[in-house]
């Protein structure tokens, strides 16, 4: 497998690759929803549509990452690489780059490793911008180059890409034939509609020899805004029907098709919770300003190299915390006292920013599930037999008889474990099975689960009535009722105690967590036993071994 080092390395030169090729002019490729609505205002000022029947031809390039072939790649990057004024890195460096990125797509599903041998990962930070660049070339074939009819509009987003035909469906077919031969490995799938087309998150159609456009969603889109009760910001909540308002007066080119619109998507708004009064007041002020101007190509305005850098304080978000903006503000005073510290910290440059807390279900859900077979997982937190026997430290160890569960069961260790959670605990004292008021971990091996019990007696009485009742199947706890319930899932021989035996050492095994300090109710068994279910309530929540963690444990003592 490729070490931490290596990938941190080559997540750089992705990085890296990825800011170079940026900078690389695509004349025909499609920023944003704003660069493709200026283009279509631009070819209906030219006029090139009146008077003729317009075909909505959208073009879909199949598994465009993965196909894109490696030498015509970089092939393609090199060329528009050599075009930069005053490069910081040599062509030649940048493509060296890109090409270990490129040799390196490495991932992991269920223990196993790929490498990606043909085209390039969906994942890297140069993978859109290399893409991009790689089909610039097909791009200028189909405006440039020898095709004799080009289209008006050529629209390419990634591998989307929108054409207003013009020269006939007999024409398009043969233009779809010529595409498919540009490039080894990249093919086009074709839907042409004289109604019109769908394209990013717009429906293009024709009307008085004009292109319009207004809203699209997909029918699966069931419109799920956040709702306005959320833990967020007032200002989050106020911005999201802004931003749908904003969004549908911007993609609406018709007055008509705009109320539609509008009263369509204050129904979803309201749906989800938001008032009438709030969305009709973000849809007015969206209004006030005209549509062309939400879309039209704005000047960048010159950096003031005389304003400090922005200093955003950032915390957990809590309604019940106090206006912490405001606050800030009414002391930034004090800052301005201090001429040389606000050299370093423009007072005017620190702002609040918050960032969401953890939701329910990420507190209790792990983001990654246990290995699947990994030595380190059959026998979690277990140092190896002759490891643990030759310590001088705690751990848990055979008994000098090698007994039935020491000679088939026990596995001697000095750390403890589970399947459910990384940490991995120090056993204090030496424990073997005939230690008592023990807190003990059976692992089984098979469904890749942690069972956590205790005893006022040795181990070596407890275990004996757990392979007893697993052996009759009588449902007396949860390690019992885990093989009753999965008799499928481990295949025990109950002829003989032999096969038995043997079969079941191979399912689970069982380790001493720690030797409970029962005080002064040494004679008492049942109080004893009373401390003891205290620390097995303790270890299950420490090794995540109760159902809601995904362990075997479905009760949790107090």
């Amino acid at each position: 497998m490729i070490s931490t080092g290596c990938a941190s390395a080559i997540k750089n030169l992705s990085a890296l690759t990825a800011y170079e090729l940026t900078k690389v002019d695509l004349k025909y490729a499609i920023q944003d929803n704003n660069h493709i609505l200026r283009k279509l205002d631009d070819l209906n000022n030219s006029k090139s549509l009146e008077g003729k029947t317009v075909i909505h031809a959208s073009f879909d390039i199949e598994a465009m990452f993965p196909s894109i072939q490696k030498e015509v790649g970089l092939e393609q990057c090199r060329l528009h690489l050599d075009k930069r004024e005053d490069p910081i890195l040599s062509t030649d460096c940048i493509i060296d780059a890109l090409e270990t990125t490129l040799d390196n797509n490495i991932t992991e599903f269920e223990g196993v490793i790929y490498k990606q041998k043909k085209g390039t990962a969906m994942g890297p930070k140069n993978a859109c911008a290399y893409a991009d660049t790689a089909i610039d070339k097909i791009d200028r074939d189909v405006m440039e180059g020898t095709w004799s009819h080009p289209p008006l509009l050529w629209a390419r987003y990634r591998d989307d890409v929108y054409v207003p035909w013009t020269h006939g469906q007999e024409m398009l077919e043969e233009f779809h034939l010529w595409l498919n031969s540009r490039m080894p490995g990249i093919k086009f799938t074709l839907k042409a509609s004289l109604e019109g087309t769908e394209f990013l998150d717009t429906f293009i159609y024709m009307k008085a020899g004009q292109l319009h456009t207004k809203p699209y969603s997909k029918p699966c889109d069931d419109h799920a805004f956040l709702v306005p009760t959320s833990c967020h910001p007032t200002h989050t909540i106020k911005n999201i029907p802004y931003s749908t308002a904003l969004r549908i007066f911007k993609l609406t080119s018709e007055h008509d098709e705009y109320i539609q619109a509008r009263a369509q998507y204050t129904s979803y708004l309201v749906a989800r919770g938001y008032s009438n009064s709030l969305i009709n007041q973000a849809f007015d002020k969206v209004e006030t300003k005209s549509r062309l101007s939400y879309y039209q190509q704005q000047r960048h305005k010159e950096d003031d190299s005389s304003k400090g850098r922005l200093i955003p304080l950032v915390t957990d978000f809590n309604p019940g915390l106090p206006n912490i903006g405001r606050i800030l503000n009414s002391h930034k005073h004090i800052l301005r006292l201090d001429l040389e510290l606000c050299k370093v910290i423009d007072p005017d440059g620190i702002f609040t920013s918050f960032r969401g807390t953890k939701t329910l279900h990420e507190i209790l859900i792990h983001s990654k599930l246990p290995p699947v077979e990994e030595p380190a997982v059959e026998d979690p937190g277990h140092a190896s037999p002759d490891t643990a026997e030759d310590s001088d430290s705690g751990g848990c160890f055979p008994c000098a008889k090698k007994c039935d569960l020491c000679k088939n069961f026990l596995k001697p260790s000095t750390t403890i474990g589970s399947f459910h959670t990384n940490q991995v605990f120090s056993i204090k004292g030496r424990l073997d099975c005939d230690t008592k008021n023990v807190v003990y971990i059976v692992n089984d091996n098979i469904c890749k689960l942690s069972y956590i019990g205790c005893t006022s007696d040795s181990l070596k009485v407890r275990f004996r009535n757990h392979k007893s009742h697993i052996k009759t199947q009588r449902r007396t706890c949860e390690l019992s009722c885990h093989f009753i319930d999965n008799e499928i899932l481990h295949n025990l021989d109950r002829t003989t105690t032999k096969l038995f035996t043997s079969t079941l050492s191979k399912d689970i095994n069982v380790s001493i967590i720690e030797q409970v300090d029962v005080g002064n109710f040494e004679q008492c068994a049942q109080d004893r036993l009373s401390i003891c279910k205290q620390r097995e309530n303790f270890w299950q929540n420490q090794l995540k071994t109760l159902k809601h963690f995904g362990g075997m444990n479905v009760r949790e003592e107090r």
